[in-house]
């Protein structure tokens, strides 16, 4: 009876410990794989960084450009102050929408800074998806069948 009793019990915690060895050792893998990745995002650990084939362009003297000396800063601001977001297009971007984005400057009013060479521009507001003139604008003109604000740049 003791044989019986010895061997079941061997039989037992052999069991016991090959059910542990199978719920234990997945857990303490993805355990690890879950701390590393957090030392990875926290950037205590570099990531691989693999190699990747660069080209350059050909760029001879001849071909560059020297910065225009005759571009001005001109200052478009408008006050908008229940505007969620302010657009200005005009004949220097194609009369594009969503190529100049102002940004807010206090509680009510929105402005944007560009290089313009000297000339005259039309241009609008887009407000909130409708089209506005600017109200500070000195004069309107007429550009491709639509009322719009004008800017001089000396």
């Amino acid at each position: 009876m003791q044989d019986r009793f010895g061997r079941n019990k061997w039989a037992f915690w052999l069991f016991v410990c090959s059910l542990a060895a199978v719920t234990l050792l997945p857990s303490a893998v993805l355990l690890h794989a879950l701390q590393s990745y957090c030392a990875f995002l926290t950037g205590a650990v570099p990531g691989t960084i693999r190699p990747v084939p660069v080209s350059f362009l050909d760029r001879r003297a001849e071909s560059r450009s020297e910065p225009d000396a005759n571009l001005r800063f001109v200052e478009f601001r408008l006050r908008a102050p229940q505007a969620k977001a302010v657009k200005l297009m005009g004949d220097f971007n194609g009369w594009k929408a969503d190529t100049l984005p102002l940004a807010r400057a206090g509680k009510d009013s929105w402005e944007i800074m560009l290089p313009l060479p000297p000339g005259r521009y039309h241009y609008l507001f887009l407000v909130d998806g409708r089209t506005q003139a600017d109200p500070r604008a000195g004069t309107e003109a007429v550009s491709d069948g639509k009322t719009t604000s004008m800017r001089l740049v000396p």
